[in-house]
């Protein structure tokens, strides 16, 4: 998509894109061969504080990296609201949705001005069919990180 329309007007290098990625937890093995595929299959989002990224119950659509901004991850429990996590640059999340075709588990909003990277599951799945060795880099790097959480969750028990 011209290099997520040559990062969001501002037409810099696409080397500055693919470094912002290089440098997240969750593409960071990626080599650049692999980086530049994936940037091929990217959305850019922008989001003003205070707007939903996605609701708890919504159809699990997409992995989101924020570039920029924060990003803050609850679920309403009753009529408290039980905050997760609080994300910023660099950070990732809703990666379950591209492991497992779920309703989201959780809500995340906007708390500061955000420019997201998304990877949909459409998207996602175009990457698995077209480069399937990329494709299964990647999924072994979202269960990896799933396990983790899940170890994270079971611990606090």
């Amino acid at each position: 998509m011209q290099a997520i329309y040559d990062f969001i007007f501002e037409k810099p290098d696409i080397r500055k894109l693919k470094n912002e990625l290089k440098q997240t937890v969750i593409f960071k093995t990626l080599d650049n061969t692999e980086i530049s595929i994936l940037t091929k299959h990217l959305t850019l989002r922008q989001f003003r504080k205070g707007e939903r990224v996605f609701f708890e119950g919504d159809p699990g659509a997409a992995l989101f990296v924020i570039l920029k901004g924060e990003v803050q991850i609850s679920k309403l429990t009753g009529t408290k609201k039980a905050i997760f996590a609080n994300l910023e640059k660099g950070m990732f999340f809703g990666e379950l949705a591209l492991a497992y075709n779920t309703p989201r588990t959780a809500s995340a909003q906007v708390t500061q001005d955000a420019l997201l990277v998304g990877l949909f599951k459409h998207d996602f799945e175009k990457i698995i069919k077209h480069y399937p060795m990329l494709g299964n880099k990647l999924l072994t790097i979202i269960n990896n990180i799933l396990g983790q959480r899940l170890s994270a969750v079971i611990d606090q028990l």
